[in-house]
């Protein structure tokens, strides 16, 4: 089979830099794929000519020049791989463009720790590794390993906060992801140091929103009529709603089973996040709730509900919460802290609330309590200073 394939230098309008320059990109076309490699040079607009795919002036002609030699020294490197009879792939010209050397190529090493690490952290936990790679590759195509310092690290945080609208708590993990990965390559000697290890982050105030009694029942009674949306926003409705009632994240709702309802009257499972046996009984509005989804015609290790993406529950919620006429920034795991406000309403000791929310630690509980200001309220008209 013939291979068809070309070479040209191109900016990307759409990877604007701080300093107001673009990236430009060897863009090599082959067999209907195409394939953008770093030039590792960048340049404003108006010092590039769209047209000829070239620097304008005659300040940038050494660029021009050299732009011109990499360009068919790629092409060379092509007409190598189709005389040797390998069917060109991407990986196959990438290794052919770096001389065979992967010691330097971030991504590579990326992977390679990924692999490993993936059998040892939970779904949601990979998820975080997975965003982290795709936003790092937006922002950059190709990384060599000396590239990342200190300014490197800050210069994609930014482009984080500024360009992809990225919130405080989000930027926090995605500085932890690359710390976590920087550390192991210091283990193993590709790098010196882990240059996140100098970065101060702004603390993101922390948000324990919850839910009153009323704003829950407004969900329930919401007009979720929506069109092609309808369908979407009702199991998100019904997950949340599940988690108001029973206090579970949104991993373990996810992952529920018939064969995790005994009885019809208890919760039995095993937490994804912490590991513990939760074995806590049922309230009415929960049994109510798994009644309505038909739970009795589900087999044992048929799942309770739909598969439903984090992301998209979360989006579903914010236009839940405005048809709900409901201000509070509602995600799902406000259903958590709306189950944790509601037991302390309800006069719940707080070692009881501990084992109900499947807690390792009574701290973690004690947030809960007096948590509300109609709680406050009503206990302090029972203060009796006579």
């Amino acid at each position: 089979m013939k291979n068809y394939y070309s070479v040209k230098t191109i900016m990307r309008k759409d990877k604007k830099r701080n300093d107001g320059t673009y990236p430009l990109n060897y863009l090599i076309i082959f067999n209907s794929q195409n394939l953008k490699l770093s030039a590792k040079h960048y340049l404003p607009l108006n010092e590039w000519d769209f047209e000829k795919n070239s620097p304008k002036g005659i300040g940038n002609s050494i660029l021009k020049k050299k732009l011109q030699n990499e360009e068919k020294t790629i092409y060379n490197h092509l007409l190598e791989l189709e005389l040797s009879g390998k069917p060109l792939t991407k990986e196959l010209i990438k290794e052919k463009y770096s001389g065979g050397n992967t010691k330097k190529d971030f991504f590579y090493h990326f992977d390679e720790y990924c692999k490993k690490k993936f059998r040892m952290i939970e779904e949601g936990t990979q998820y975080h590794y997975e965003l982290f790679r795709k936003q790092l590759k937006e922002y950059r195509t190709n990384i060599d390993l000396e590239e990342i310092d200190l300014k490197f690290i800050e210069d994609f945080l930014y482009y984080l906060a500024t360009e992809k609208k990225v919130g405080v708590s989000g930027i926090a993990t995605r500085r932890k992801t690359f710390s976590a990965v920087l550390n192991k390559f210091v283990i193993d000697k590709l790098i010196k140091e882990n240059p996140c290890k100098h970065i101060k982050l702004q603390k993101e105030k922390e948000r324990n929103d919850f839910l009153t009694s009323k704003e829950i029942e407004n969900i329930k009674n919401a007009d979720l009529k929506m069109g092609n949306l309808t369908n979407g926003l009702n199991l998100t409705r019904k997950l949340f709603l599940f988690s108001c009632y029973t206090g579970l994240r949104f991993s373990d709702v996810m992952n529920l089973k018939k064969e995790n309802i005994v009885d019809n009257k208890k919760l039995v499972l095993v937490m994804k996040k912490t590991k513990r046996v939760l074995d806590v009984p049922l309230n009415s509005w929960a049994i109510k709730l798994l009644i309505s989804l038909n739970i009795k015609s589900k087999k044992p290790k048929e799942l309770i509900f739909e598969g439903r993406e984090n992301v998209s529950v979360n989006r579903d919620l914010k236009l839940i919460a405005r048809i709900a006429k409901i201000k509070k920034r509602l995600t799902f795991h406000v259903a958590r802290h709306s189950f944790g406000s509601m037991l302390a309403k309800n006069g719940i000791q707080p070692y009881l609330m501990m084992k109900l929310m499947g807690h390792t630690d009574i701290r973690m509980t004690q947030r809960y309590v007096n948590s509300d200001e109609e709680i406050l309220t009503n206990a302090i008209k029972t203060v009796n200073f006579n």
